[in-house]
């Protein structure tokens, strides 16, 4: 759990580890040096929680409770918190369950404290507060802060994010370290982000204090930055103008430095990029888009064309570069490319097929960057300044698997597609959950055309019947894996019910969706994860939809992801060039969440939803 203390929040313990590690220090004497002593248990115990070792640190904590009966409840919730850091909530639970009832009142701000902490861990804000409520605010300035920053993550947890900022407000009393009070407005700022995006309300309500009303109006300005930032400038202009000495101006003026002090009760740093406010860089150097604008290709190179014009169009004119476009299909590719360096170009965007980005490859100016719209394999050398960025199903797919393994989901089965995609999908599926412990006990492909599909699902899932009793299927499988076209899903959702299958978990790429207000309830309890442009809740991506709308409107439905595509190709140009973008440095971008691995691939996270009432809802 993000935050939690990496040693003891109670003050006796937290003076004895810091009188433990002063026994660590090499100690210099003018007479025969002592032999070293093996450490205590209690400073084992404590060494472990500081290195990070929580699960040994914990069951240090229960040895040291089960041999010393006087001190066992100080124990017991050491190893409960040092449990709740290693994310092993069940046995948090188990040894905070052995603490004794007296605890209550020998010890109730320690006993409240790490009850809050499990609850949190569990993502269950209404119980930590109650657990909260049930002692006063520790007068140790160490214990408060813990006391404010769990009652702030539980308030905003439970949808009160007014209330949420004025406990990190309130916090800030107790923090004397400068990185360590920036660690905690920078997490604020994410929280207050991520209500924006969850469209929870921000509205101050009457008389509240300045600086939390200051903050509260941040949160919707630091989620239309993440994604927007040209759009969100103004409104950041006016936040400065507004709230002129506001502690949230230094995150949004300078942005974050990197990984900094704790923000929790005293444990991890939040990666930098998560508190991310500050205007996004600006390319103004001459851009060159290259794709296929004629021929049997056209309509997917205008649809990616349109949507990087449309976030070209939102950058103040002052400061856009000169855009030129080139036809690959009108020239050769590799025509197009020279004449786009030759032209001037600083950056080159595109081209969009495989085939044409291996046309590039070997013609490229190595000293002129390119951002490819399409990946190449590992094999082939591109040389220096050259990024991909794709769409790729088979990386959805080894998204689903690593899903279904964090759902805890090892077993299951697979409907696919037949075809070379369903292939390539299944492929990359299957590669990425065996790797992951999972196992694929079956597969079955079908033809997407058709409009029955019982067959294969009977035979897939062992479906039978005994005559006089209900027809079920085999039971050694907890998922299934479905990859196919919508209007075949929207068949096989329906069937797999029919034939007594319609309790198994489905989880899809997102090819089996597209909006469709009328047709989409029969995909009902489906998961899958698909772009925030079709799918997020995001009012920064109503937004951006409806400029594109507003400047393309006689688009269609069906190409939108390739819409978003070109959006984020623009977007991404400045962060390439500024070096804003890596493994650990990512971006919210309509495609899903962006970061740059090393090997210059743009990588993309989706955003997990399940069809309730026809309608993606966010998981």
């Amino acid at each position: 759990m993000q935050g939690m203390a990496a040693v003891s929040l109670r003050p006796r313990l937290a003076l004895a580890a810091a009188l433990a590690l002063s026994l660590l220090l090499p100690a210099c004497s003018l007479v025969k040096p002592e032999e070293p002593q093996p450490p205590s248990a209690q400073e084992r115990a404590q060494r472990l929680a500081v290195a990070g070792n929580h699960a040994q640190a914990a069951e240090a904590y229960a040895d040291l409770a089960a041999q010393s009966p006087a001190d066992r409840d100080n124990y017991e919730l050491l190893s409960a918190e040092q449990w709740v850091l290693a994310n092993n909530v069940e046995q948090a639970k188990q040894a905070f369950a052995a603490v004794s009832p007296q605890a209550r009142t020998t010890m109730p701000a320690s006993r409240a404290l790490v009850a809050a902490e499990i609850a949190l861990a569990e993502r269950d804000g209404a119980t930590a507060i109650h657990e909260l409520d049930t002692i006063a605010v520790p007068t140790s300035p160490q214990l408060a802060q813990s006391y404010w920053w769990l009652r702030g993550k539980a308030a905003f947890l439970t949808g009160h994010p007014v209330e949420g900022t004025r406990a990190f407000v309130e916090r800030e009393r107790y923090i004397a370290d400068a990185q360590a009070l920036r660690a905690s407005r920078e997490e604020l700022l994410t929280l207050l982000r991520d209500a924006a995006q969850r469209r929870t309300s921000l509205k101050p309500p009457p008389k509240t204090d300045a600086v939390i009303a200051g903050w509260l109006a941040l949160g919707p300005i630091a989620a239309d930055m993440a994604r927007n930032p040209t759009h969100a400038a103004a409104a950041l202009a006016d936040w400065k103008r507004a709230f002129p000495n506001h502690p949230g101006g230094d995150l949004v003026l300078a942005g974050p430095p990197g990984p900094v002090a704790p923000p929790g009760p005293g444990a991890a740093a939040v990666p930098a990029q998560n508190a991310a406010a500050a205007p996004a860089p600006i390319f103004h150097e001459q851009i060159a888009l290259l794709l296929p604008l004629s021929g049997r290709s056209e309509s997917v190179g205008a649809a990616v064309r349109d949507g990087f014009i449309a976030a070209y169009l939102q950058q103040d004119p002052a400061t856009r570069p000169l855009l030129k476009i080139y036809d690959t299909t009108a020239d050769s590719v590799a025509g197009a490319y020279r004449h786009a360096v030759d032209d001037g170009a600083a950056f080159v965007v595109g081209p969009l097929t495989k085939e044409d980005v291996a046309a590039v490859v070997p013609v490229r100016a190595a000293a002129t960057p390119e951002l490819a719209l399409n990946f190449l394999g590992d094999s082939v050398n591109t040389g220096t300044e050259f990024y991909q960025f794709a769409l790729l199903p088979e990386d959805e797919a080894r998204g689903v698997a690593r899903r279904l393994v964090a759902d805890g989901k090892l077993r299951g089965v697979a409907l696919i597609a037949q075809g070379e995609l369903g292939t390539r999908v299944q492929k990359a599926f299957v590669d990425e959950f065996t790797q992951h412990g999972g196992t694929l006990v079956d597969g079955g492909r079908f033809d997407a055309a058709r409009a029955d599909f019982s067959d294969v699902i009977k035979q897939v899932l062992q479906v039978h019947g005994v005559k006089g009793e209900p027809s079920t299927h085999r039971g050694d499988v907890d998922f299934i894996f479905l990859e196919g076209p919508p209007a075949a899903a929207r068949l096989i959702l329906p069937q797999l019910k029919f034939n007594f299958a319609g309790d198994i978990p489905v989880y899809a790429t997102s090819d089996t969706f597209e909006p469709n207000p009328s047709a989409n309830s029969d995909l009902d309890g489906m998961f899958f994860a698909d772009m925030p442009w079709l799918v997020s809740t995001d009012p920064s991506v109503d937004q951006i939809r409806d400029s594109v709308r507003a400047a393309w409107p006689a688009r269609t439905a069906r190409l939108d992801r390739l819409y978003a595509f070109g959006f984020d190709a623009y977007h991404l140009v400045p962060l390439i060039k500024s070096n804003a973008l890596g493994p650990s440095q990512d971006v919210a971008g309509m495609t899903g969440l962006l970061s740059l691995d090393d090997h210059h691939r743009v990588r993309r996270e989706l955003e997990w939803v399940q069809v309730r009432s026809g309608i993606p809802q966010p998981l």
